[in-house]
């Protein structure tokens, strides 16, 4: 059996090493000069900047069983004990976001009768499911305050999106299923908690993680390394031509035969690939929405910056007066990724309610970051060091239409045979989601019969 996979980020190189493992020809081919896709770091004047993804959360037993396997478990480094400290930006002031739902109740963030409105949930009787935002599922069970505190930035910080905009199916299917078996998503955490304490068995801890050296990208530059040649940069294909048993893919580099194709692109290049020959799961694939994003990695010394940083970071509700989506303490969370006696903040910028931010010069844009860095932070020196990524269609969408449109595109695929969708276009924007993913997609191939069993059978 051989097999093609274009696009070498988190998704693809996990299924080429995994096929690789299990035997399969692997061909692996990737337009840039380096592999990894939004998974990138680079490292200046002992700082290291990722570009994207900073880490991902380790409580997902596919990727601490990956990194295991790559042989880079004694790698990891877990984020700082302050990272479970996390702030919003809202009425002109920085507040601590509330851990826990006793939290919420005690927080300043909420009037009194909206905290009753919030505790009422247990009450609030399950609705049977149906297309729904994020927000909207939030204010119909919490009110409407709690969905624009807490729930509008944490679709913020995960997606650069808009909660009113975004499928609650698609980004928190786990949300539904506990009103869905409990009634009610108070009733399905205390249900937890007594499960919890009767069997002594307590979830997953689930804490940021990079790796001590060279940052997320850690992880990819070993799955490349392990791929070997299999392993095609700088390789550009342009379309796939189905065969009655495979594909013939077409590059740069030439014509390849193959018995199947995972394309592991963005949804918009992998419409490209197949237009031609596919044009209705083009067309599908195409209405996948995404948003630009914007990443600035700053440094300070520690004197200049007036205010706290004992945290994850802050994110940023819209319409209260600053641009930015949010900052992340990187010399906080990863002391082991910055200099000594210096602060390296990570600013995240644009997403789908700003659109316009990636056009911006780098020193338009460079300004508004430092405007609302004086105006949250309190830091009015310039940086010591800037770095900057510009990310145009960086993270996908999960519009209210994603979860119909994911049923469309399945069952177009099943109609493809040899061919797979991989990436975080699809059920997850996360490194956690697309690992999954991907080892679900290799299940797959593996489950097909070869076509010389298909011949003897």
């Amino acid at each position: 059996m051989k097999v093609a996979i274009v696009g070498a980020g988190i998704s693809g190189l996990t299924v080429a090493y995994r096929l690789q493992q299990a035997g399969v020809e692997v061909v692996m081919l990737e337009r840039e000069a380096v592999a990894g896709g939004k998974i990138r770091s680079s490292s200046q004047n002992g700082l290291t900047f990722d570009w994207g993804p900073n880490g991902f959360l380790s409580n997902a037993p596919d990727t601490l069983k990956l990194v295991e396997d790559l042989g880079l478990t004694s790698e990891l480094e877990p984020a700082s004990d302050a990272a479970k400290h996390r702030f919003i930006w809202r009425n002109g002031a920085l507040h601590k976001l509330p851990g826990t739902p006793p939290a919420a109740i005690a927080s300043k963030l909420l009037t009194p009768f909206q905290k009753i409105r919030a505790l009422l949930e247990y009450f609030v009787p399950a609705k049977q499911p149906e297309t729904e935002s994020v927000f909207d599922f939030a204010a119909r069970r919490f009110g409407r305050a709690v969905a624009e505190t807490f729930i509008a930035p944490m679709v913020i910080g995960i997606t650069s999106g808009d909660a009113r905009a975004t499928s609650l199916d698609a980004l928190f299917p786990r949300m539904r299923g506990m009103e869905q078996s409990k009634g009610s998503l108070l009733k399905a955490m205390i249900a937890a908690q007594r499960r919890a304490k009767k069997t002594g068995v307590k979830p997953p801890s689930s804490r940021l993680t990079s790796f001590k050296q060279g940052g997320i990208q850690r992880l990819t530059d070993r799955l490349q390394e392990l791929l070997g040649s299999s392993l095609r940069l700088g390789v550009t294909v342009s379309k796939l031509e189905p065969l009655n048993h495979g594909y013939r893919v077409f590059s740069s580099a030439g014509m390849l035969t193959v018995d199947a194709v995972i394309l592991a692109t963005p949804a918009f290049v992998s419409a490209n690939l197949i237009e031609s020959s596919n044009l209705e799961l083009a067309l599908e694939l195409r209405g996948i929405p995404y948003a630009n994003v914007r990443v600035f990695g700053l440094t300070f010394n520690l004197s200049d910056v007036p205010a706290s940083l004992e945290g994850f970071g802050f994110l940023a509700t819209r319409n209260q007066g600053i641009r930015i989506l949010g900052c992340l303490y990187t010399s906080t969370l990863f002391p082991a990724q910055t200099s000594n006696n210096q602060v390296f903040l990570r600013v995240i910028c644009g997403g789908s309610t700003d659109p316009e931010f990636t056009d911006l010069s780098s020193e338009t844009a460079l300004e508004i970051v430092k405007h609302d860095l004086q105006k949250t932070l309190g830091i009015t020196v310039p940086p010591l060091l800037v770095q900057e990524a510009r990310w145009n269609k960086g993270i996908p969408q999960y519009t209210l239409s994603h979860p119909t449109r994911l049923s469309r595109i399945q069952t177009l695929l099943e109609q493809a045979q040899g061919l797979y969708l991989a990436g975080n276009a699809y059920r997850g924007v996360g490194v956690n989601d697309c690992i999954r993913e991907a080892e679900k997609t290799v299940k797959q191939i593996l489950a097909q019969p070869r076509e010389q069993e298909k011949v003897l059978a």
